[in-house]
């Protein structure tokens, strides 16, 4: 029986499509490959493809449980017709061990409705009294302790600080906010994951549009740098020193005084370190805040405001409703490493994994175990660790000196690694592990202990604290070498001790960037990310990797697969758009207005002629096309290169006669002040001028995650063709290693690359069924078949390839007055 699926509206053709497709893909306990383009419902039909799957799921489990209970319990009341009695006997102890185990899942699951009912009640007899929790709370914000260097009546304290612990943590020590285990089936659970935190929330506003709205517990999962609501600790930055300030604050609660139980009143101070406990660490608010978000669906930015109101951690909060969590969103950040799904205990066992906005997410497994370390936060670490150790010599046991010291002489092996720089030269270096380590003189070191010590001893945290309260001043007076005092050598030392891991593993998937300089770093390059994938795979029920455009698919399907899961486990979808063929019209553009060849190759793009006919292109198609123009150039350095000469030659002043002109800003805080321009310029009904031109870059701030719909997008231009700079160490490394895998597969990486980041912003515009818009593809390379390809499926469609000048501003010009026409 064909699954119906609630919708907010009648939905297109394609997303009954897309519902059913997920459905079946996650019932079938399959991989999925799903394209569907910009503006077609994608988040919407997740949405509600995935939650009818669950809660149908939910329903087929309880009536089989209920199904079996029925038919064991008939089976017992069934006169058996063997004469063994001893046979007779093991068959009802075998019925009853069953029975009562079928049983306890549905009384369990009975349990489950009933609290979650009485959550219900209790959140809803709350709110009353909302209001005045906040009112009381803006007259009554809790004193903060401030961080900076340690007061004086501290100090007494501080050299404690510095070296205790240093010894393994108790074995039983555990994070305080770990979950507790029971002997329950666990909720079965649809992760849904984004690239940003921002998209995620795009999805708790559709889920708010579904008639699951009422029925549904959804938590956001974020790092304690996002929710956070305790000025003392979120002013650190560093996650790592967010997490170890969180920690010491609430192990330091329950020492800090002695109370008298008649009175109530201190009898006297204790020694702490350094730092009370958290106010918002309240279990009591914290389940409130736990509750309210189980039975409210709130984005994180409504949950950290009503965290403030109810005075409770929204971190701890969350990581409690897990547990009761049918969906949770998190970022991609959150799922491609190993130690952050570790980290907040995240279960993907037979459960239920939708990444969107997939597109991306090769290249964030491979930053998520790139581990940079650059040439300062060397410097930082090594000349504090020395001062550290030299202080505290007489102190430290004799184990702890020697790790200690052992650590220093591998810190100074990388430094010396770096400072040298291959060859002796500024240029870049890539090095097998093996060569590396021999490089870097420090093959002869086991570096698991070192890594293992650092970590159960908190170093880096003792190491920040350190350097906070020792002075540049102190350092110059030993003679010890300076540091920008800017960086951290906490942060410095937990960005290494992630380097040596990778090291300690030893991949032949993985090599190591050696760049010298005064920008020098070491950094780690992971070759095969589906190498670092296949445990997810490997774990969920079912993966869904979706995205506006999925090309190439073989990339993704090596992801999904690593090669060693029959290829028939993966579904592969490719949904065509809501918009009509004749409401989209796409031209390659191979010759300018003067006949000039448009070849913005990197060798060519610089040229007086190319850029006097960008000018000459941009002129006309201000004049003929009506709304916003947004203009995509390869990179920003060519963007600015481009729009001075176009200043220079008066360009820039004649086009504002009809359209402001407006340039994408270089600070990500500028952005929405930009798109307001924008907007407004391109819905004022001036008579002078009409609409806007904005310049952007491709992989910018302004090509992902942004809609320029109807008249904000009536023309998208993308000028020249954005190939990544080729004599990239990295970028080179990456293609011989795909070649030795597969002949020829470096370079459609590389044409991949490139096609991935155009179709991104080809996707900015035409975002709903009744939009319409052109988009100019600005070279001659676009009209080669490979390339031409590699475009959406809804550009291919009305696609017109080689084109000169004329014949592009003539098209365009009859597809506006064709749709003028229309309205």
């Amino acid at each position: 029986m064909e699954p119906q699926f609630p919708f907010p509206f009648e939905p297109y053709e394609i997303q009954k499509k897309f519902m059913g497709e997920l459905y079946r893909t996650i019932h079938d306990c399959k991989l999925g490959i799903f394209e569907s383009p910009t503006g077609t419902g994608k988040s919407l039909s997740i949405c509600c493809g995935a939650l009818q799957w669950l809660k149908d799921n939910n329903r087929t489990i309880l009536e089989d449980i209920k199904k079996q209970i029925a038919e064991l319990k008939e089976a017992n009341d069934l006169k058996p017709d063997a004469v063994d009695w001893l046979q007779e006997e093991y068959a009802k102890i075998k019925n009853n061990q069953a029975l009562a185990s079928l049983q306890l899942k549905f009384d369990k699951l009975q349990k489950q409705e009933i609290y979650f009912n009485e959550m219900k009640k209790r959140v809803a007899s709350s709110k009353a009294q909302v209001n005045k929790i906040d009112h009381y709370f803006k007259m009554n914000q809790p004193k903060e302790v401030s961080e900076g260097v340690l007061d004086d009546k501290e100090n007494e304290d501080v050299d404690e600080l510095m070296i205790e612990e240093l010894e393994e943590k108790d074995d039983n020590e555990s994070e305080p906010d770990e979950p507790s285990e029971e002997n329950s089936d666990p909720i079965t659970k649809i992760y849904i994951s984004s690239r940003t935190h921002s998209q995620l929330s795009q999805f708790v506003g559709e889920f708010k549009r579904t008639v699951f709205n009422n029925n549904i517990r959804v938590v956001t999962l974020a790092s304690r740098q996002h929710y956070c609501i305790n000025s003392d600790v979120n002013k650190l930055k560093n996650v790592n020193l967010i997490n170890e300030r969180c920690l010491d604050m609430q192990k330091s609660k329950p020492k800090a005084t002695l109370v008298d139980p008649e009175t109530g009143k201190a009898l006297k101070r204790t020694k702490t370190k350094s730092c009370s406990g958290c106010p918002y660490y309240n279990q009591g608010n914290i389940t409130k805040l736990k509750e309210r978000l189980l039975v409210d669906i709130m984005d994180m930015e409504d949950l950290v405001k009503c965290g403030k109101v109810l005075k409770a951690c929204p971190y701890y909060a969350t990581r409690m409703a897990l547990e009761d969590s049918e969906v949770v969103l998190i970022s991609h950040a959150g799922i491609v490493s190993s130690g952050a799904r570790s980290g907040i205990s995240l279960k993907l066992d037979k459960n239920i994994l939708i990444l969107d906005e997939a597109h991306g997410l090769t290249a964030a497994l491979e930053n998520a175990h790139s581990a940079p370390v650059s040439l300062k936060q060397l410097q930082s670490v090594k000349t504090f660790l020395n001062f550290y150790i030299g202080k505290y010599r007489a102190k430290l046991s004799s184990k702890n000196l020697l790790l200690l010291n052992q650590i220093s002489f591998v810190v100074g092996k990388l430094l010396n690694t770096v400072k040298l720089g291959p060859e002796n030269d500024l240029a870049a270096k890539i090095y097998t592990l093996e060569d590396f380590v021999i490089k870097s003189e420090i093959d002869h070191l086991n570096l698991r202990p070192l890594v293992d010590f650092c970590r159960t001893s908190r170093l880096a945290p003792k190491l920040h604290g350190f350097s906070m309260k020792y002075s540049q001043q102190d350092l110059e007076e030993r003679k010890e070498s300076t540091v920008p005092t800017e960086t951290s050598a906490g942060s410095g030392l937990y960005a290494i001790l992630d380097f040596l891991e990778m090291l300690c593993e030893r991949s032949e998937n993985g090599r190591v960037l050696v760049q010298s300089g005064e920008t020098g770093q070491l950094k780690y390059l992971l070759l095969n990310p589906a190498e670092r994938f296949k445990d997810v795979v490997q774990q969920c029920r079912s993966v869904i990797v979706a995205g506006g455009t999925m090309e190439p698919v073989g990339e993704f399907k090596s992801l999904l697969t690593n090669d060693t899961i029959e290829e028939n486990r993966v579904n592969i979808v490719k949904c065509e758009h809501v918009v009509p063929a004749d409401n989209v019209l796409g031209v390659c553009l191979s010759r300018g207005p003067a006949n000039v060849v448009l070849n913005f190759s990197y060798e060519n793009r610089n040229t007086k002629d190319l850029q006097d006919e960008v000018g000459r292109i941009l002129r006309n198609i201000c004049s003929v096309v009506p709304g916003g123009v947004v203009c995509f150039l390869p990179s920003y350095s060519y963007e600015n290169c481009v729009y001075e000469h176009l200043k220079k030659t008066n360009v820039i002043d004649a086009i504002s006669k009809k359209k402001v002109v407006l340039r994408e800003p270089k600070s990500a805080s500028d952005v929405d002040q930009v798109l307001r321009k924008f907007a407004s310029a391109v819905n004022s009904r001036n008579s002078e001028r009409s609409g806007a031109l904005l310049f952007s870059v491709v992989g910018g701030k302004l090509s992902e995650g942004l809609n320029f719909s109807d008249d904000l997008g009536r023309c998208v231009l993308v000028v020249g063709m954005p190939y990544p700079n080729i004599k990239s160490p990295e970028l080179q490394e990456k293609m011989n290693y795909l070649n030795r895998v597969t002949p020829g597969a470096g370079s459609l990486y590389y044409e991949n690359l490139c096609m991935k980041a155009v179709n991104q912003c080809i996707g900015r515009a035409v975002r709903h069924a009744n939009d319409y818009a052109t988009v100019l593809l600005v070279d001659e390379r676009y009209s080669r078949p490979q390339t031409i390809a590699a475009l959406p499926s809804f550009i291919q469609k009305s696609l017109i390839s080689n084109c000169s000048f004329g014949q592009t501003i003539s098209s365009i010009g009859r597809f506006f007055s064709k749709h003028k026409n229309k309205v």
